[in-house]
């Protein structure tokens, strides 16, 4: 399985898949609560009526309603706020036990095309964080940065005026 996600043909839905070797609740852990995201990601909390991520490196506050909630299993939110997306958008964690670990199914849908690389690269980037501290490992300098994985986004979707 590719680290690289994928930009759906109509160009608003990002999908990434990983396998975290822990169980789908300490998972769940890391995806939801205060303590886990603040490690990964950004100041928040997910659910189970309301989702909040505060991205203090830029100042982003995205945060809407829990529209799916089934610990440990199961989430979906609106995503609403940021420079790219002002409204509309939703992201869903989708957990399944795989051997002994736990395989993750990332999809942010209803994006917009311009702005569907910029999230692939960035929950890439963010997934990859939460793979070295699950391994118990700080993330090594040297690793891609979010502007090379946008790069590597970037030609998979299909921006206004490029599709013939």
């Amino acid at each position: 399985m590719s680290a690289y996600g994928s930009i759906t043909d109509d160009s608003a839905t990002v999908r990434l898949e990983r396998v975290f070797p822990i169980p789908a609740e300490q998972l769940w852990a890391y995806l939801t609560t205060p303590k886990g995201q603040h490690r990964w990601i950004a100041e928040g909390q997910i659910g189970p009526d309301h989702a909040r991520l505060e991205f203090l490196d830029n100042g982003t506050v995205n945060e809407g309603p829990v529209l799916a909630w089934g610990p440990p299993n199961l989430v979906e939110f609106e995503w609403t706020g940021g420079p790219t997306q002002p409204a509309g958008s939703r992201v869903r964690f989708e957990l399944t036990a795989e051997g002994e670990g736990t395989r993750l199914i990332l999809t942010h849908g209803r994006t917009s095309a311009p702005a569907a690389p910029d999230f692939a690269a960035g929950w890439h980037y963010h997934l990859d964080t939460l793979s070295f501290l699950v391994e118990g490992a700080e993330p090594l300098t040297g690793r891609l940065t979010w502007q090379q994985l946008r790069g590597h986004y970037l030609p998979t979707a299909q921006l206004p005026g490029t599709r013939s």
